[in-house]
């Protein structure tokens, strides 16, 4: 995830990351104006997520994986484009 897109995906500018960071390195800043952190990654996706957990033949998750590679996507991915196609949603 670039730079960008991670201070997009907080709604922090690029100049309200430099001064928070410089008031850090200069131990002028006050924790109680930051929010409790979350564990990983700020979520891409528009509404809830969760880890779900599945037993596949390894067979068949082979051929999920072939699909992935021919697609240029990861195994998550290609997983839910599969999901979506069967709902017959639009993949990306």
């Amino acid at each position: 995830m670039s730079d960008e897109r991670l201070l997009q995906s907080i709604g922090m500018t690029e100049a309200e990351a430099d001064a928070r960071g410089k008031s850090y390195e200069e131990d002028t800043w006050d924790e109680k104006t930051l929010c409790k952190p979350r564990r990983g990654r700020p979520s891409l996706a528009s509404e809830e997520v969760r880890p779900y957990t599945v037993r596949f033949p390894v067979s068949l998750m082979s051929f999920v994986d072939e699909r992935a590679h021919t697609h240029g996507w990861t195994r998550s991915e290609e997983l839910r484009n599969i999901v979506l196609q069967a709902k017959g949603q639009h993949v990306a």
